[in-house]
């Protein structure tokens, strides 16, 4: 765990490191997906072995106005960043290397998405949880 802090530290010194044990990781900080993009606020939790967790803290995601959920986000308010099933991430990998960038891309499309109602980032289709617009 002290290497993926290390790891994180070196590549994106923008995020905080608000928990480190020997199986598990937190850190909060911002990424911004694109010159025309907001700043988010991101919390990951990385649990040794498990796949990693990510919020966006601020600010907070809307729907589409045409849309009943946010797409490829699970329950639990987590991003979708990957699918489990074809090995995209595993523990071997750097949270900084593989999962920041996962989150930057992922904020990129929802921005497209928020303006056009089509999620252009491709992945497989899953019914995301339903928000509220006062959400």
């Amino acid at each position: 765990m002290s290497q993926q802090h290390q790891r994180m530290r070196a590549r994106h010194p923008q995020f905080e490191l608000l928990r480190l044990k020997p199986n598990l990781a937190v850190w909060q900080g911002t990424v911004w997906p694109s010159p025309l993009s907001e700043t988010y606020t991101v919390r990951i939790r990385y649990k040794k072995y498990g796949s990693p967790r990510i919020w966006v803290i601020s600010p907070l995601l809307r729907l589409h106005d045409d849309a009943a959920s946010l797409p490829h986000t699970y329950t639990g308010d987590y991003l979708c960043l990957y699918h489990p099933d074809y090995e995209e991430w595993t523990s071997d990998k750097y949270v900084a290397e593989t999962i920041v960038p996962w989150i930057s891309l992922w904020l990129f499309y929802y921005e497209a998405w928020l303006a056009t109602g089509k999620w252009l980032g491709g992945g497989i289709e899953h019914a995301g949880r339903a928000k509220t617009q006062a959400e």
